[in-house]
Formats: structure tokens, C-alpha cells, sequence
């Protein structure tokens, strides 16, 4: 047994980097691909350290096509095997010193191996060549100490740096939202982000969401979508209606050869967008993690993922409250590691149907969980013609929707709304006409509390 090398530790550690970036800033003062005896674990650690230092999370995704780049044999399945390969957090630490230890042990070993053979071979007095073995130690034990302190003139230039990549078109910086009203409050979604798209049911909020799935797809902004409730093909029914305006309820009958028409054509445009389903039922937030990791990996070019919806996801009833805030911080987590917005669906709780005024509030989203801690952005959907059909007098009055900003981190707006027209039979989105609104906020004055 070789006592100076165990791969299974080396493999942990990156695993536990990679996995649950967070304890990157724990040990980052004394990692080193040094450590790494193996030359294909060195080459991550050397990809995760040059990440790192230009301001970026140490993601799967990243590291996978750093390698390729690097023209290192590494197939999807050996990353896999490194990531799933992770320990808990705690343990990292452990890992590293461990590590650092069998380093020590391998530098041993060869400087002494060293020393013999010159003793052997070399003509030097004996005293200068225990003089060099031992400066030879002491350097590379230097190695696994703190790094150098960073001045603010490094600083300043890895900013420098990272903005010119902005600047260059490298790193979009946001993606817009597809209605007009919405995207002028929130001003586009970053990578990185969690947006909580939050209502209750029969707000339109799925179709929402995949409306804005369509419109990122059309954009040329590939994304994938978990479908935790309806299965691919109503999802797919859903999308057909919308871009040929066309009842979804057609879908289920035999149709018209007009309607028959408008099926094979929102075939054709269905056929073309970059959108990936997963409609797999009680998932948990690491398989979702999981999963868009894979995707990530087999399209870097992957901008988005979609959550639909929160609480039908396969969560630990012990201890719910932390459970689904735990579960949201997983989702924010990936969004960070593999470069992407993700966008989640939540329903919010029945105390709202106890007020008069029912309109979302925040703690109607915080008995859900502990989410609004970990969420970047918070839209609430509102129909006041739900509650109260035909106040307009027409079915267009009933589909307006308010969409109302109730946090977001980078842009304020928070407590702002604006109007949009959930055409209901066709799963359509489109920004409320001026003379729908004025109606609309006409009829509503008096009705908030």
C-alpha cells in the first residue's frame, strides 16, 4: 500500500469544491495542485485555482471545458464520478490537511530518494548535500502555507480584466423578460439569480413562465425546464396554443383542417426551440441540481433553467419551513455554479382568501418556507377578475393580471406593478392595452385596502 498517495481524498476534496462552492473561501489560502498526486486531479485543482482567481465559481460545466481546452482526456462520467464523490461540508478541511500531509510525505520521500542517489553519484561533500535535501524540503513546504496577500492593485486588475470580457460581449451581463411592462421594473434577470415567480392557483403563473421560457427560446437562449406537475405533452400543448392563438381545449379534439393548419405549424416552430423538459415527478433539489448539471455539461451554451413548482418538489416534511428555504438556496446555488438564471414557481399560502383585499403579501410567501432570504427577484401575480368574474364586463377585463415586484435585489421597484393580459383559453402573455388599463385601474381604486 503506498502511503503517500490516496485518491479517494483527492477526488472528496475537488468533489466538495465543486458541489458547495462556499467552502472554497475556507481553504483557498492553502490549496495548491500540488497536493493532487493524480495528473488529471491536478489539472482540475490548476483549472478551479485559475477560475477562482478571475472572479469565477468553480462549476462542473466550467472545469469540463476547461479540460477539453486544455486537450485532457476526461469524459462527462469521470467528472461525475469526482462530484458525486463529495463529503460534507464540514469535512473539507479535514481533507485539505489530509492532503497536505500525504504531499509532505511524497516530498519526503523524494528528496531523501534524492539524497541517496547523489550520495551515491555526486562528489559534493556529504554536509552540502544534507544542506540542499533540507532547503529543498523547506521550499516545498513553503508551497502549502498562506498565500501571498493580494494587493488592491491585483484587485483593481482582475476587475479590470473582467470588465473588458463584459465589455467584449463575453459575459451578457442581464437577459431580458419578454413582457415590456415587467422587463421596464425588474430590468432583466442575471446569471447566477433565482427569480420566485409566486400565486395562487389559477393565476396563470405556469403559463407565464413558460411564455417567458418561449420568448428566451426564440431569443436564441437555450434553457430547460422541470416540469413537476404536467406531463411534456401539456406542456407542449400549452405552447402550441400560445403561438398560433389557438384554445388549448382545441388539442383534445379531433380539429378543423383550419385549427389542423395551426397544429403543424406551432409544430414546426415547437420543433425549433432550444428548450429541453424534464416532466419527472417528485424531484428533490439535488436531483434537479443533478440533472441541470448533465444538461449544463452537454450545452455550455445553456442560459436558463425553470422550476415549476416549489412545494411539488420531493421535500422532507421534518423540519418543512428550513427544508424548502434550504431547497430554494440549492436552486440559487446552481444558478451561481453553472452560469445560469433559474426561474421558480411557488404558490403561496390560503391566507390569502381569508382578506378582502386579495393581493399578494410577503408573509403570504414566508409561511412557505424561508425563500425570500435567498431570492434575487419576487414577482406576484394578481387577477382581480378571479375573484370577481365579469367586473369589466368582459372576459378581456378578467384576464388582466397585475404583476407586482415585490423584491428585487438589484433593481428596486419593490411595491410596483404593472398590467398585464393573460388571454386564458390561448395561454398568451402580451403587455395590457392603455385602454384595458385605464379601465382596469379605474374599476380597482377603491377596492385595495
Amino acid at each position: 500500500m503506498n502511503r503517500n498517495i490516496n485518491l479517494m481524498v483527492e477526488a472528496r476534496l475537488l468533489g466538495n469544491i465543486i458541489k458547495q462552492p462556499e467552502v472554497w473561501r475556507e481553504i483557498a489560502p492553502d490549496f495548491r495542485a500540488e497536493l493532487f498526486s493524480d495528473p488529471e486531479y491536478q489539472t482540475i485543482a490548476e483549472i478551479i485555482i485559475d477560475l477562482t482567481e478571475g472572479g469565477q465559481r468553480p462549476s462542473s460545466v466550467k472545469i469540463y471545458n476547461e479540460m477539453h481546452k486544455r486537450k485532457v482526456s476526461v469524459t462527462v462520467d469521470d467528472l461525475l464520478d469526482v462530484i458525486m464523490g463529495h463529503v460534507t461540508t464540514k469535512e473539507t478541511k479535514s481533507l485539505l490537511f489530509e492532503l497536505e500531509d500525504l504531499f509532505k510525505r511524497r516530498v519526503v520521500y523524494q528528496t531523501l530518494l534524492n539524497a541517496l542517489n547523489k550520495l551515491q553519484q555526486d562528489d559534493k561533500a556529504t554536509d552540502q548535500l544534507i544542506a540542499e535535501a533540507q532547503q529543498a524540503m523547506i521550499d516545498a513546504f513553503d508551497k502549502t502555507g498562506k498565500s501571498d496577500v493580494k494587493s488592491m492593485h491585483d484587485v483593481a486588475e482582475k476587475l479590470f480584466l473582467r470588465q473588458e470580457r463584459i465589455q467584449s460581449g463575453e459575459q451578457l451581463p442581464v437577459y431580458p423578460l419578454n413582457l415590456q411592462g415587467v422587463q421596464d421594473l425588474v430590468g432583466g434577470l442575471e446569471s447566477g439569480s433565482i427569480t420566485i415567480l409566486a400565486a395562487r392557483p389559477s393565476m396563470g403563473k405556469t403559463s407565464y413562465m413558460l411564455s417567458e421560457c418561449v420568448g428566451w427560446a426564440q431569443r436564441g437562449l437555450p434553457g430547460l425546464i422541470f416540469s413537476l406537475e404536467q406531463e411534456d405533452v401539456q406542456i407542449g400543448q400549452r405552447n402550441i396554443a400560445s403561438l398560433e392563438t389557438m384554445p388549448v381545449s382545441y388539442l383534445r379534439r379531433m380539429l378543423d383542417k383550419e385549427n389542423l393548419d395551426k397544429f403543424y405549424s406551432g409544430l414546426s416552430k415547437l420543433r425549433e426551440l432550444p428548450i429541453r423538459i424534464s416532466d419527472r415527478r417528485g424531484l428533490t433539489a439535488d436531483q434537479i441540481c443533478s440533472i441541470a448539471r448533465l444538461e449544463k455539461m452537454r450545452n455550455p451554451n445553456m442560459k436558463w433553467v425553470a422550476v415549476d413548482y416549489l412545494t411539488a418538489m420531493n421535500i422532507d416534511d421534518r423540519q418543512y419551513y428550513l427544508q424548502v428555504g434550504q431547497a430554494v438556496k440549492k436552486l440559487r446555488d446552481l444558478a451561481k455554479e453553472i452560469d445560469v438564471f433559474v426561474v421558480l414557481l411557488a404558490q403561496l399560502n390560503r391566507g390569502v382568501e381569508t382578506r378582502n383585499d386579495k393581493r399578494p403579501l410577503m408573509s403570504d410567501l414566508r409561511d412557505s418556507g424561508n425563500i425570500e432570504e435567498f431570492a434575487d427577484v419576487i414577482l406576484f401575480l394578481y387577477r382581480e377578475g378571479y375573484y370577481d368574474p365579469g367586473f369589466l364586463g368582459s372576459d378581456m377585463g378578467d384576464w388582466i393580471t397585475e404583476i407586482e415586484v415585490a423584491k428585487n435585489r438589484q433593481g428596486g421597484n419593490a411595491g410596483k406593478y404593472t398590467l398585464a393580459m393573460f388571454k386564458q383559453p390561448y395561454m398568451q402573455w402580451i403587455d395590457c392595452p392603455g385602454d384595458w388599463a385605464t379601465k382596469y385601474s379605474d374599476a380597482t381604486k377603491g377596492r385595495k385596502e
